[in-house]
């Protein structure tokens, strides 16, 4: 295994993705106006309000994947047995949910979004788009879980690299000549379904199997079954909590106002991506280290000091450039002005996040589910109690701070792994 290849790769693919959106992110807000780029905030929450199921289980199955290509005993083809059955899976609920959320776009558009001056049928563009962009692109994950436990991660990042720069320069294009919400949407619908089935065809040749000399084997899939279902339950917990500041104010604001909060929950969900790629490329290796508790261990603090790296230099970067980079982002003063302090808070919930991580890969690592159900409990309880009378108390930077204190909770849990401890060496 080449890790710091795998880290160059992982960063390559992610600087493109998480960098791709937000330069375009002008470019759709002048062509769509704060009303319809509101909206597209709104897609993006649902996208991931939808991915819940998925919360969890992929990075289950690529501990399960990791284990069993590294195994003496192990053979490809149990891995491509397990992929034909996780691929059932999410295939069926991919066409389920999105069927599901068109169906009721019509309520959605009526009793959750504030739509103000925008027609009714924009709304419910907006939840048919989310509905078509969901069902092609949550397939990909069970794909991709395949990619980075079979150290095919620069296979993985090539096709997100380049699939991320024709999504969203391509959607610049598409907008600046077709300035409509829809138009958007089929761009986006499209370029999702190409990069899962082009993850799909490179995650059966890495397996170097044809997908129809295998059949779905219930023996394969009984084992991981229960730590799947464990890890899924919990992260969706964590994946419903980070996402309750939108949650909450899609509710109680306007949808400029969401528009321009989504504008800088862009910004520090990016900056966060930064860190996955570490996270991405050293998880198969703690794994492997799930025996070792220094090792482990060591490995943790060498990711905890890089982490603390990056968000040095991001805070120094920030705090010298910040409002003169939103400016010439962003080219609107009433944007900079209503960007510029969310922003702030939100990063700093976003440093705590990353240094979550760390503890986080750890209870993967030994599937400790317990502990990532009790932090995530205990911040959404907290989430759903706090945000909404910080939002009626402080406004739109009432939610900043909620995800600010959320993330405290679960950076202060998540030092668990400091502590040195002895494990099963048959977890």
């Amino acid at each position: 295994m080449n890790l710091q290849k795998n880290i160059i790769a992982n960063y390559i693919g992610t600087i493109a993705t998480a960098l791709a959106p937000i330069l375009a992110l002008p470019w759709y807000l002048e062509a769509l106006g704060p009303e319809q780029f509101g909206l597209i905030g709104f897609v993006a929450m649902l996208q991931v309000l939808l991915g819940l199921l998925d919360a969890g289980m992929s990075q289950a199955l690529v501990r399960e994947i990791t284990i069993r290509m590294i195994s003496p005993k192990a053979e490809q083809q149990r891995v491509a047995s397990l992929l034909v059955g996780f691929e059932g899976i999410y295939w069926g609920f991919a066409f389920t949910a999105g069927c599901f959320i068109a169906l009721i776009a019509g309520i959605i558009t009526t009793h959750w979004l504030k739509l103000e001056n925008l027609p009714s049928e924009v709304g419910k563009e907006a939840i048919y788009g989310a509905a078509a962009i969901f069902a092609a692109q949550f397939p990909g994950s069970v794909y991709r879980s395949v990619l980075v436990g079979a150290q095919a991660q620069v296979t993985l990042n090539i096709i997100m690299f380049f699939s991320s720069i024709t999504r969203h320069f391509g959607g610049v294009i598409i907008v600046l000549y077709f300035p409509t919400l829809l138009t958007y949407l089929i761009w986006h619908a499209s370029i999702a379904m190409l990069e899962t089935l082009l993850r799909g065809k490179m995650a059966w040749r890495t397996l170097n199997i044809k997908r129809s000399k295998i059949k779905w084997e219930l023996k394969e899939m009984r084992p991981p079954v229960q730590f799947i279902m464990s890890m899924s339950g919990a992260a969706l917990l964590g994946v419903l909590t980070v996402q309750m500041d939108r949650i909450v104010l899609s509710l109680m604001v306007t949808i400029e106002q969401f528009g321009y909060y989504t504008v800088a929950a862009t910004v520090a969900v990016g900056m966060l991506q930064l860190i996955y790629p570490l996270v991405q490329a050293v998880l198969p290796r703690a794994i492997q280290l799930r025996a070792d508790p220094i090792g482990l261990r060591c490995l943790s603090a060498k990711l905890a000091a890089l982490i603390g790296l990056l968000a040095v230099l991001g805070a120094l970067i920030f705090i010298a450039f910040g409002k003169w980079l939103l400016n010439f982002w962003l080219k609107s003063p009433a944007a900079v002005t209503a960007v510029y302090p969310i922003l702030s808070v939100l990063l700093i919930g976003t440093i705590l996040n990353a240094f979550y991580n760390v503890g986080y890969m750890n209870w993967i690592v030994h599937e400790n589910c317990h502990s990532i159900m009790l932090v995530n409990s205990l911040a959404l309880l907290l989430s759903v109690i706090l945000i909404p009378w910080l939002v009626i108390w402080q406004g739109t930077i009432g939610a900043a701070f909620g995800w600010l204190a959320i993330n405290l909770i679960g950076f202060f849990l998540s030092l668990e792994w400091i502590k040195l401890k002895q494990y099963d060496s048959n977890n």
